[in-house]
């Protein structure tokens, strides 16, 4: 026996059995309205797979009014999207640096539940596939995050202890999309660079890229050298300050209220938009109870995380104070309560003989090390991610607990601006970025591609 329930003004009808439903429609193409409210609810992966249906489907998914909806759709739902940490060596098995063949970016899109209770705090590390080196005198690098896309570059390592980063490539790992930019003029020692986008729709609007030439002395002009995806070419630009500015370029700037910000060594943080060609910057105080060997000249903020989170910035610090027998004294963490104003509010502290370490880092005799903070969870306030020795961890302010995730990183050489080659057992912090999943890929569309458009790097 089956019921019939006809609606005229879509096209459609009902069919109820004794088993199942059954939607039928009297034209021979599913109505638009229907693929909305059917598409809109599926995983993205599986939305993307059903661009092969018919063009019909391939126009729909395709058009920014449906990217908007599932965007909107997931943003209402309140999961957390996956999320990892990046490094041009890490992979899925764990944090260590190796060629093993392994999972791409595109795991991140198949992830399941299963996957979200194993793995309550990462989604997994995963690989970015930068080219390979042809010499031990360069070397590829991220060198910055922003709305799911990635900026890498290649530095060479020059004479007279130069470091010259060339090669700017902007590249969609999940879509694969590589943009190649046009090579910088300026040469710097060493470069610190910003990366600022403007997405609408899932679509590229523009970005930029700010280059800033870091000095070892302070220093009251700044240099910058800009590429704006508008003009398709750089563009070089002198910034005064009236305080003399000393940058801790052991630090990436990070995006806010469309500035640029840096942490220098002794004012705080430097708000500079070269982009708009003010001449000015703005300083903002840090606490006054930090430790500031944090970000003096020997650790250039090795052992401090200035950055966003969830709208506000956070100051974390790691204290260097000698604790024996541990390689530090605890952890610090403020928030900065308003803008205008500077004015800062201690969240947590913590003395290290009341944090607690899990039986690896206890087994490895790291309790005599001293952790470098690499970014905060971005749905978990309570929780840091941290490099330490050979491991990368996570710092939880709610339970005091220090716990080590994945495999131990293997020695990794970097041919450093001294001209020596240097050896690292972790993470450098300038060489980690969080990289959050965004709710749909972005693409970047043709008329910002400024040189030959490849389909992978």
């Amino acid at each position: 026996m089956e019921t019939n329930f006809r609606s005229t003004t879509r096209g459609l009808k009902l069919v109820k059995t004794k088993y199942m439903g059954l939607v039928e429609f009297e034209t021979e193409y599913i109505p638009d309205w229907f693929l909305e409210e059917v598409l809109s609810r599926l995983p993205l992966k599986c939305v993307f797979r059903l661009k092969c249906v018919s063009k019909q489907w391939l126009s729909f998914i395709s058009a920014p009014s449906f990217v908007n909806l599932y965007i909107s759709r997931v943003s209402l739902s309140h999961k957390p999207q996956p999320w990892t940490v990046l490094s041009h060596r890490l992979h899925v098995k764990g944090t260590k640096f190796c060629p093993d063949p392994p999972l791409m970016l595109d795991y991140m899109l198949s992830a399941d539940e299963s996957d979200l209770i194993e793995y309550p705090i990462f989604s997994r590390y995963l690989y970015l596939p930068l080219p390979q080196r042809s010499s031990w005198r360069e070397r590829y690098d991220i060198v910055a995050v922003s709305d799911g896309l990635v900026l890498y570059g290649r530095i060479v390592f020059m004479e007279n202890s130069i470091n010259h980063m060339t090669d700017y490539h902007l590249y969609n790992p999940i879509t694969l999309q590589c943009v190649a930019l046009p090579p910088p003029f300026l040469c710097f020692r060493f470069v610190s660079t910003g990366f600022l986008t403007q997405i609408e729709g899932g679509t590229l609007k523009n970005y930029k890229v700010v280059r800033f030439g870091c000095q070892l002395w302070e220093r009251h002009n700044l240099e910058f050298e800009i590429f704006c995806s508008e003009t398709g070419s750089w563009r070089s630009v002198v910034v005064h300050s009236d305080q003399a500015i000393q940058i801790a370029w052991l630090r990436m700037p990070f995006s806010f209220s469309g500035m640029l910000h840096w942490i220098d060594r002794w004012l705080g943080i430097v708000a500079c938009d070269p982009c708009r060609d003010s001449n000015q910057c703005r300083i903002i105080g840090l606490p006054s109870d930090i430790d500031k060997q944090c970000n003096n000249y020997k650790n250039n903020g090795l052992y401090s995380l200035c950055n966003v989170h969830q709208g506000r910035l956070r100051y974390f610090e790691v204290s260097l104070a000698p604790s024996d027998p541990f390689g530090f004294s605890g952890f610090s963490l403020w928030v900065l309560d308003d803008y205008d104003s500077a004015t800062w509010s201690l969240l947590h502290r913590a003395k290290v003989t009341d944090i607690l370490f899990d039986d690896i880092l206890t087994s490895q005799g790291l309790t005599g090390s001293c952790p470098a903070p690499l970014a905060f969870h971005p749905f978990d306030g309570n929780i840091v991610c941290l490099s330490l020795g050979a491991y990368i961890v996570t710092y939880n302010a709610k339970t005091l607990k220090l716990e080590a995730h994945g495999n131990p990183v293997a020695t990794e050489y970097f041919y450093e601006s001294t001209g020596w080659l240097s050896w690292y057992a972790q993470v450098p912090p300038r060489l980690a970025f969080l990289y959050v999943l965004p709710p749909w890929p972005v693409s970047i569309p043709k008329y910002l591609s400024t040189g030959k458009k490849e389909d992978g790097v």
